[in-house]
């Protein structure tokens, strides 16, 4: 019962967070029997919340113990059988592990399942880091006769740290591991325990989005990006297309550098130059622009907005005022919490969140029965939350309003700009799926 209510409220607050969760390859995930979800670890306690919501069997975790000790989020993992992980950077006795291995093996013998992160922590490397051996220590060691499922999960975020942005999780096919005779000491065989993490390294790499260098992931995304402005119907691309492309180009990028460095050069600077040219007229780099417009397009798209606006503005505006205050607080908080660690920086902004919006709502349930009586204060406590979600979707419509209403004035006053723009955005477009083929990347 906890599970289930758990599950519904963090998919709330995670379908807050994120603008769109995608989810691939459950199908993929053994029904019964006992699995081990092996996950990239790129975005803190985010990994495990988008695991423990949108997995298709209830999931337990290994964790680290300093998470125990936690205010609210020792109480949550305790209550979902979380196992702690004992870990030298946390000064903690080692020797505790063993009976971390004991439950987790007894966890699987009952046809359970748990997630462990191979890389031991999380982190913002542009790669996987170095696979740690537990998950097949745990799988060698269960229970004999009962063959365990190893499950590859690989996380991937549009922008992990945002608000708004997307996410992705890949249930890849699972790694059969036939549990092996232990030696006196509780442990598998060592040649066995490292064929079985190269198979769990090999299957996470094919589900995960890496490359050699931050300088690789980095041009991608921004490549990517350009490219989506190309699309004729960028509403309908996916995350999944997101990161397809992503892939692509990282594969192109490590090729070039590897043979034709000059090459890779010359293709930085033209997409240098041209997200500078989009940043001049003061576009948006990924933003689709207008190929013919006139006052009929302009009239419609302003009376559109003027209807939302007067639809949404009554309960939205009283929103805006009121969580605008904990939302800037959130961000400070956060950033001051994560310092230059971005792959704890959501987790900061999700548990701000869940602390301070309901202390929001309280507070001004209280200030209306002070002033107004105790039904309005209860009446205002209960809608804040509502007002609080117009707030969110008026503001993001009048982005993408404002974002097409510069597009549009700068069609009706420099037509040939916007036409270079898109001219040259598309040559990039064609350049690349021309050079990707002629690199047999497709």
């Amino acid at each position: 019962m906890l599970r289930a209510v758990l599950r519904r409220t963090l998919g709330w607050i995670l379908g807050l967070f994120f603008r769109r969760i995608e989810i691939a390859g459950a199908e993929r995930v053994p029904a019964r029997g006992p699995v081990i979800f092996a996950i990239n670890h790129p975005n803190g306690l985010v990994d495990g919340l988008l695991l423990l919501t949108y997995a298709p069997r209830p999931v337990s975790f290994l964790a680290k113990a300093p998470l125990f000790d936690l205010p609210v989020i020792g109480w949550v993992i305790r209550s979902l059988d979380t196992i702690p992980v004992y870990r030298r950077q946390d000064q903690a006795d080692l020797s505790q592990n063993r009976g971390t291995f004991e439950r987790a093996r007894a966890l699987l013998g009952r046809g359970g399942t748990i997630a462990i992160a191979p890389e031991g922590a999380s982190h913002s490397d542009p790669g996987l880091r170095p696979f740690k051996t537990g998950a097949a220590r745990i799988a060698l060691g269960a229970t004999l006769g009962t063959p365990v499922a190893i499950v590859p999960v690989g996380l991937f975020y549009t922008e992990k740290a945002t608000f708004r942005s997307a996410a992705h999780v890949s249930f890849g096919d699972p790694v059969m591991v036939d549990p092996a005779p232990s030696d006196p000491g509780g442990e598998p065989p060592a040649d066995l325990v490292g064929l079985v993490t190269t198979a769990i390294e090999r299957s996470l790499t094919e589900a995960v989005l890496q490359a050699d260098q931050r300088e690789a992931l980095t041009l991608a995304s921004r490549t990517e990006r350009l490219l989506a402005g190309t699309a004729d119907d960028p509403k309908a691309r996916t995350v999944h297309d997101v990161r397809a492309t992503q892939r692509l180009l990282i594969e192109g990028y490590r090729t070039l550098k590897a043979n034709s460095p000059e090459a890779l050069d010359g293709l930085i600077r033209r997409i240098d130059r041209l997200e500078a040219a989009f940043r001049s007229a003061n576009l948006d780099p990924g933003h689709a622009l207008p190929g013919a417009v006139n006052g009929i397009t302009v009239a419609r798209a302003t009376l559109w907005l003027v209807f939302r606006v007067a639809i949404f503005l009554p309960v939205a505006l009283p929103g805006l005022l009121l969580h605008y205050p904990a939302y800037w607080a959130i961000g400070r908080l956060s950033t001051r919490y994560a310092g230059a660690h971005d792959d704890v920086l959501a987790t900061a902004k999700i548990l701000g969140a869940v602390l301070l919006f309901p202390l929001t709502w309280i507070a001004a349930g209280v200030a209306a029965a002070l002033l107004w009586g105790f039904a309005l204060g209860v009446a205002v406590a209960a809608l804040a939350p509502l007002s609080g979600y117009a707030a969110l979707k008026l503001v993001e419509r009048f982005d993408r309003f404002v974002t097409g209403t510069r597009a549009i004035g700068l069609y009706l006053t420099h037509p040939e700009q916007v036409r270079h723009l898109t001219d040259e955005r598309a040559r990039l477009r064609d350049d690349l799926a021309t050079l990707a083929t002629h690199l047999g990347l497709i």
